[in-house]
C-alpha cells in the first residue's frame, strides 16, 4: 500500500498541469485515496528522500516537482542525467549530461521532454548514412539539451543560439561535458546570423515568439527539411500550424503532453 501511495503522489505531481504546493499535493492524494494526510506526508518526504521528488522555490511559495538529480528516461533511447551520477547505458541509448542551472531546458519541462521524444522518434528513422550529412539549429538553446540531442542523435554539424549570456554559458559547460565541441556551436548570433539553412531546426519557444519568426524561421529550414516547434498549449496550436503552412511548410506530426503541443512540419 505505501509503495502505491507513493506511486499515486509521484504520477500526481509529474502529471499535473500546473505547480503544486506540498499541501495541494496533500490534499488531492488523500481526497483521491482516502489515506489520512499525515500518511501522505510522510510518503512526500520519502519520495524527496529518495531523489523522485524535489522542492523548488518561485515567489516566496515552495512546490513539488521531479526531481532530476538521478539518470532519468525521457524517450526509447534518451536518459538525462547530472554529470556526477553514474549510469549503466544500454547499446541503444542516448545519455545526455545537464549540469543544474538556471537555464531553461532541464528535462523537467513537458515541451523539452516532447521535443527530445520526437527527435528520437524522427532520427529514429534516419541510417547513420542519412544523417551523417544533415545539419541542425536550435533556437533558444538555453541549456544546449536540444542542440546535444540533435547532435548525440546524428546530425553532424549543430548551432545552439540565444540572446541570454547565462543560457549561452551554460551551453557551452554542458556541450562540453558531453564531449560535443568540435560538433556543436553556442553563439549569440541573431536568426539571420547563425547560418543559410538547416535540415532540422528546433524551437522550444512561447507562441508569440514563433508567431513573430514564422518568415524567419520558415526560411532557414532547407528544402525537405525538417522544422519543430513547441513551448505552445493546445489552443494555439491549430493557429500556429495555419502560420507556418503559410510560409510553405505542412504539419506532418502532432504530439501532446499535459496540454503541451510539438508540432512537426517540413518544407516541400
Amino acid at each position: 500500500m505505501r509503495q502505491r501511495l507513493k506511486n499515486i503522489i509521484y504520477n500526481s505531481v509529474t502529471e499535473a498541469n500546473k505547480k503544486m504546493t506540498p499541501g495541494e499535493v496533500e490534499r488531492t492524494v488523500s481526497r483521491a485515496t482516502g489515506v489520512n494526510r499525515g500518511l501522505v506526508r510522510l510518503a512526500i518526504r520519502d519520495l524527496v528522500s529518495m531523489g523522485e521528488l524535489t522542492y523548488t522555490y518561485l515567489y516566496g511559495a515552495s512546490y513539488l516537482e521531479k526531481s532530476l538529480d538521478r539518470p532519468i528516461r525521457i524517450s526509447k533511447r534518451i536518459v538525462i542525467k547530472p554529470p556526477h551520477k553514474a549510469y549503466q547505458a544500454q547499446p541503444e541509448d542516448v545519455v545526455i549530461n545537464i549540469a543544474s542551472g538556471a537555464a531553461f531546458g532541464d528535462g523537467a519541462h513537458p515541451t523539452t521532454c516532447l521535443v527530445l521524444s520526437t527527435l528520437d522518434s524522427v532520427l529514429g528513422s534516419h541510417s547513420s548514412e542519412q544523417t551523417a550529412h544533415l545539419t541542425g539549429l536550435d533556437v533558444g538553446t538555453g541549456t544546449g539539451i536540444l542542440a546535444i540531442a540533435l547532435a548525440k542523435l546524428g546530425v553532424q554539424a549543430v548551432v545552439g543560439i540565444d540572446i541570454d549570456p547565462c543560457a549561452i554559458s551554460e551551453a557551452i559547460h554542458n556541450i562540453s561535458l558531453n564531449g560535443l565541441v568540435k560538433q556543436v556551436r553556442i553563439t549569440n548570433a541573431s536568426l539571420e546570423e547563425c547560418g543559410p539553412s538547416f535540415s532540422f531546426i528546433v524551437a522550444n519557444l512561447a507562441f508569440p515568439t514563433l508567431s513573430r519568426l514564422s518568415a524567419a524561421l520558415s526560411a532557414k529550414v532547407e528544402e525537405n527539411g525538417t522544422l519543430i516547434l513547441s513551448g505552445f498549449k493546445e489552443p494555439t496550436s491549430k493557429a500556429l500550424a495555419k502560420t507556418y503552412s503559410e510560409q510553405g511548410l505542412r504539419l506532418i506530426r502532432e504530439e501532446t503532453e499535459r496540454e503541451w503541443v510539438c508540432l512537426v512540419l517540413r518544407k516541400g
